[in-house]
């Protein structure tokens, strides 16, 4: 008899006692210590022992059933590298500005201040693509939540900096067709943005950078589109897109709340 035999008879759920087992005991303090008490610790590692292997088990076929459910378009894009996630994400929303704002341009696109546009074009662009790189990296998704925020709030300060004289003695009329126009240029963008990220349960950070970058593409869009410079305007129908999709993330996230309660 030997440790091996003894371990081996106690995973077998049997307690080895015999002439062989007590000679052992004599000669091994480790293995005594297993008989102590009633043989208390060695049943209670054999146990341990029967437990592992069984949660091993589920925790591998929860993980291939969830691999197995993970098909289609989606879970190809979510496979992708970061590099290639974010080419594709950023390239939508650019794409998306390329037709709303230049195929569509303002009729008074000839006063606009160039500098402007270069400023407005090169800020957008920086910072849409600062906020889709810092929520597909793989190892920059949290923290920094006030710091997110921050590019959802640039159209609010751009509304009070109107492009052209000739938009500075427009009404505020119209906010709603531009708010609609925007949004929904930047509706398949959303889509892509969702269906790149691998994420399920999005942080509130997560949230801020997706919109802000939803935002700022609807508001370039809308700023080589719209003509009209009145601030109240350009909050309500421009500056407001961003903070709409944040709102819209709530609401989606408590539907599906109430849908697993119901479900529950």
């Amino acid at each position: 008899m030997d440790c091996m035999q003894v371990r081996d008879a106690f995973l077998r759920g049997e307690l080895p006692v015999s002439d062989a087992v007590r000679g052992h005991l004599l000669e091994c303090p480790q293995c005594r210590e297993l008989f102590s008490h009633g043989a208390v610790l060695g049943r209670s590692l054999a146990e341990d022992a029967a437990l592992t292997p069984a949660l091993t088990d589920a925790l591998f076929d929860q993980i291939a059933a969830d691999v197995l459910q993970d098909t289609g378009l989606r879970a190809w894009l979510r496979s992708r590298p970061t590099s290639q996630r974010f080419r594709l994400v950023v390239g939508s929303l650019f794409l998306s500005a390329l037709v709303g704002g230049i195929l569509r341009q303002r009729p008074d696109i000839a006063d606009y201040p160039l500098g402007r546009i270069v400023v407005l074009l090169g800020g957008y662009s920086l910072l849409i693509g600062l906020a889709a790189k810092q929520e597909l990296a793989p190892f920059v998704r949290h923290g920094g939540a006030q710091r997110a925020w921050v590019p959802l709030l640039v159209p609010f300060f751009v509304a009070f900096l109107p492009a052209t004289e000739a938009s500075r003695g427009a009404g505020p009329g119209g906010a709603m067709n531009c708010f609609v126009y925007g949004a929904l240029l930047t509706l398949p963008a959303a889509a892509l943005m969702w269906a790149c990220d691998r994420d399920e349960r999005p942080s509130l950070r997560s949230v801020a950078l997706w919109s802000a970058a939803l935002g700022l593409s609807a508001n370039l869009i809308l700023e080589l589109h719209c003509p009209n410079g009145n601030a109240r305007h350009l909050l309500q129908g421009h500056a407001s897109i961003g903070a709409a999709w944040v709102l819209a993330w709530f609401v989606t996230r408590g539907l599906s709340s109430r849908r697993r309660v119901r479900g529950s």
